[in-house]
């Protein structure tokens, strides 16, 4: 009986030799592309095959192999590398498939489903991709090398999970092109790693590492060296969406180097920058604890430049941490350190050295004004210029400052979206400032604010022919906002072109005032009840010019002029009731008005001068006048003017 058995199990040796040795020997015959086809068949596949051969003795080449059901689908070689183990119940094992030459263009992931079931008929240790080229969708890969250790393939997946390496001569995604690509990648349902990657873009070489979590991927390591990204590149709007996406949960850690890089309209040249735990998904102010540092040779944003900028901050939930910023700027230096958010500035402190600010126009301030409208609190510590200079000439009336100096201490400059000095010191200081045709040197203001009460401590203002000194005090810690204020002005030159009618008038002279002043500041109403106080004043060296249009269109226009004086001219205010009166020792030129603040709509202020045969009475409120002759031999002649002034406002005798 045993020797039975020895005899069956020896036949069935030999014929399953005879087998192999009949399959050896159709795979090396001519027959063996119709055999692997025949195969491919009985297990129902519906790959078939050009041509087939064998090479002993595990490699079995493919060529022109082909999905039944879809022409599209061709792969040029492929090279089936056999496992030198015994075959499963299930499967064939593969140590290797390869791949060569293809040119797969994919519309979707299932058009990859050949290849997918190429590799799922047998256990495929290695599936291997040469030299081939890819396009899918927005994403094409010219001359690509891919390598994947364990394939496994899943319902709809586009790319198999495993380990991947994969190289690409060049990758383009949305017109953007990533040259001599390299990623090294565990490819998993979950939880992927990326050891490395690293391409060219836009002349600069990038490279790092990332990390798959549940809530998107953190890159590691990211190293961007010689980047150039200018703003035409489509504007790149592709990194914010990329960003809002929040496929990259964070940025561990990101670092540029001598890359010039234009976005959002900023621009930056040769810069350095440092980034670690930021949230790009998420704005500036939602961030945990994040870290940036940068610097660059020059940064330009809204026409400013900024030279040599360098700054360090800190990330923290509706905070920045200025750690330090500093640059050259309008050929002098800024320096600060503070703390910013959404709606309000803290500055440790400030320093500005240097500064030639010499193309002030109303666009920039009007950008400053836009900027600040955002910041309703704003404070400096300790607030330093030194030697600045602010130059005006855009539009009149022209206005410069050179020498600047001002010295802040515990300064709080907007409070409740209000500016002003609500607390700390103030002390500014200028060599030489101009406004319009004004001219100071030496000039210095001093103002401080304690508990809510606003002194002015000091002003004094140096002029060509005099000078202007002011103190004054407003307390705003009461509703009423009581105030006074103490100044004197000596030498002022004024000149002013009035308009009135029949035609304008021409307004110059030098005056000198003396006054103090007090009242309630709490609202319009509080003021114009309480206004008092008084003001000596004087004008000398002045005149007033004007060419007044004739009655009928034959007689020749008439002009005034006269030079005059007003000296003691007294101003005194009660209760926000107004008088002013010149003495009547002067008759060639004298003022006289009451003004009611309660009532500014029944103010009346006239001025009258007589020059030889001429009188003009001139009636500031109601901005009209009239001349006439008054010589005896001349009364017979009509007025100069059809425009009479007020009848209840005549005279200065009826005003006064």
């Amino acid at each position: 009986m045993i020797k039975r058995l020895s005899y069956l199990f020896l036949l069935l040796a030999l014929i399953a030799i005879a087998a192999l040795a009949a399959l050896y020997g159709a795979l090396r015959s001519q027959y063996a592309t119709s055999l692997v086809n025949y195969l491919l068949n009985i297990t129902h596949s519906e790959i078939q095959v050009e041509q087939a051969s064998y090479t002993p003795p595990l490699q079995l080449t493919l060529e022109g192999v082909r999905y039944a059901t879809d022409d599209s689908f061709y792969l040029p070689k492929a090279e089936l590398w056999f496992a030198a183990t015994l075959p499963s119940a299930n499967s064939i094992q593969l140590d290797a498939l390869v791949i060569e030459g293809a040119n797969l263009a994919l519309q979707s992931e299932q058009e990859l489903s050949p290849l997918a079931q190429l590799t799922t008929r047998f256990t495929t240790r290695q599936l291997a991709i040469k030299h081939s080229d890819l396009s899918w969708g927005e994403v094409s890969a010219r001359n690509v090398n891919v390598q994947i250790e364990q394939p496994i393939w899943k319902p709809r997946q586009g790319l198999p999970f495993g380990n991947i390496q994969f190289a690409a001569d060049q990758l383009y995604y949305q017109g953007h092109a990533l040259n001599n690509l390299l990623v090294d990648v565990n490819y998993q349902a979950q939880d992927s790693t990326v050891y490395g990657a690293s391409f060219e873009w836009n002349g600069g070489q990038i490279s790092g590492q990332a990390e798959q979590y549940p809530q998107g991927w953190s890159l590691i390591n990211v190293t961007i060296d010689g980047l150039n990204l200018t703003q035409t590149q489509n504007e790149l709007r592709w990194l914010n969406e990329l960003a809002k996406s929040g496929w990259i949960r964070d940025i561990n850690s990101l670092d540029i180097l001598k890359s010039n890089l234009s976005y959002q309209g900023i621009e930056l040249l040769n810069l350095d920058l440092s980034v670690e735990k930021i949230t790009p998904s998420v704005s500036i102010w939602q961030q945990k604890q994040g870290y940036l540092s940068f610097n660059a040779d020059t940064l330009n944003y809204q026409g400013e430049q900024f030279v040599a900028p360098s700054a360090t901050l800190y990330f923290s939930p509706n905070n920045i941490e200025v750690a330090e910023l500093d640059t050259d700027w309008q050929q002098g230096r800024v320096q600060l350190q503070g703390q910013v958010s959404p709606d309000a500035i803290q500055l440790k402190n400030l320093t500005i050295s240097g500064a030639k600010w010499l193309d002030i126009g109303k666009e920039k301030l009007a950008a400053i004004s836009h900027w600040g409208d955002k910041i309703a609190d704003l404070t400096i510590d300790q607030l330093d210029i030194n030697n600045a200079q602010l130059i005006q000439i855009n539009d009149k009336p022209f206005w410069q400052a050179s020498g600047v100096n001002v010295e802040g201490k515990q300064l709080a400059i907007k409070q409740n979206n209000k500016l002003g000095l609500w607390q700390g010191s103030l002390q500014i200081t200028a060599n030489s400032a101009s406004y319009a045709n004004y001219l100071s040197t030496q000039a210095i203001i001093e103002m401080s604010n304690k508990a809510n009460i606003w002194q002015l401590d000091r002003l004094f203002l140096p002029l060509e022919t005099g000078y202007i000194e002011a103190s004054g005090s407003w307390d705003r810690q009461q509703l009423s906002a009581p105030w006074q204020l103490d100044f004197t002005v000596d030498g002022l030159p004024f000149e002013q072109q009035l308009t009135t009618l029949p035609a304008a008038l021409h307004l110059s002279g030098i005056s000198d005032w003396h006054g103090k002043l007090n009242g309630l500041a709490g609202d319009y109403s509080m003021f114009a009840h309480s206004l008092s106080g008084s003001i000596d004043a004087s004008l000398r060296e002045s005149q007033l010019s004007v060419l007044a249009p004739s009655k009928t269109a034959k007689q020749e226009k008439s002009e005034f002029s006269h030079d005059f004086a007003l000296d003691k001219l007294m101003i005194t205010a009660d209760r926000g009731r107004i008088i002013l009166n010149s003495p009547n020792e002067t008759p060639s030129a004298q003022l006289a008005g009451k003004i009611d603040l309660a009532k500014p709509q029944l103010a009346t202020v006239l001025l009258q001068l007589e020059d030889k045969c001429q009188r003009l009475q001139l009636d500031l409120s109601a901005k009209a006048y009239q001349i006439e002759d008054i010589c005896p031999q001349l009364n017979t002649q009509q007025p100069l003017s059809n425009k009479q002034l007020n009848p209840q406002q005549s005279s200065l005798e009826s005003s006064n």
